[in-house]
């Protein structure tokens, strides 16, 4: 990384940390943080082992993570459109590409922190619970957390370079691949990372004994997860440099 693309990503991180860190911002996040574990305490029974695996592998793992992601990566560069703020960012010596990745990173390092407070709350609501895989579970959920957060961020970063209704997109993508597709019983089903981080789960006997997934290939599948985040971004990169952006609000 050259001297200053590091001066830029210095100044995105500052931008991204300031404008996260706003009283109405810091309400919202603080919302999101105790909302899914307070739902948790209240629809987790005490040693409600299959509860506790249910909510922390389906529903946030599978719904709510993809959609936190969505939300944050899908509006980085389409927030800028729409505010007519884009044309501050795409200064020289920055590239468009450098710009998207730069903002990714950003973006990443925000999402990576709220989802491991997030995972951690949500262990320390299934300890209190008396759930006994609480604790041996925690680690596995942290990593599949992790490196989930990277291919839904990158997802999601695409999706919003590609139309402002990146939501519906998401969505649409969500029931069409991670849903439909990762439900096939084929090895298309590939192609939903969902089913890449069940392998991940997997590793955790109580998951495996519950779900029935396979555990066999978990370097695959992390691979597997890693390469579609470089895919995305890459794909991200180029649509960014290619295409021109305008406010559709004032056209």
């Amino acid at each position: 990384m050259t001297p200053d693309f590091l001066q830029s990503l210095r100044g995105l991180w500052h931008l991204t940390w300031c404008g996260s860190l706003t009283w109405r911002r810091t309400a919202v996040i603080a919302a999101v943080l105790l909302a899914n574990p307070a739902l948790a305490w209240f629809g987790i029974p005490a040693r409600g082992t299959t509860a506790f695996l249910h909510w922390t592998t389906h529903l946030y793992l599978g719904l709510a993570m993809p959609l936190y992601c969505l939300v944050i990566c899908g509006g980085m560069i389409r927030d800028e459109v729409q505010d007519d703020t884009l044309g501050f960012l795409l200064t020289r010596p920055l590239t468009r590409a450098r710009l998207f990745l730069g903002k990714y990173v950003c973006q990443l390092a925000w999402i990576q922190g709220v989802v491991l407070a997030n995972s951690l709350l949500l262990v320390a609501v299934g300890w209190l619970r008396d759930v006994p895989e609480a604790l041996s579970l925690a680690t596995r959920l942290l990593l599949v957390g992790a490196v989930g957060t990277l291919v839904y961020s990158a997802l999601g970063a695409l999706f919003g370079l590609l139309t402002r209704r990146y939501v519906v997109l998401g969505l649409v993508y969500g029931f069409l691949v991670e849903v439909g597709i990762g439900h096939i019983p084929t090895n298309i089903n590939a192609l939903s990372m969902m089913r890449h981080q069940q392998t991940l789960l997997a590793g955790h006997a109580a998951v495996r004994d519950r779900y029935a997934w396979s555990a066999d290939g978990p370097w695959t599948a992390a691979l597997i997860l890693c390469g579609t985040t470089a895919l995305a971004l890459a794909l991200g990169a180029a649509v960014f440099t290619l295409r021109e952006y305008q406010n559709e609000r004032t056209q």
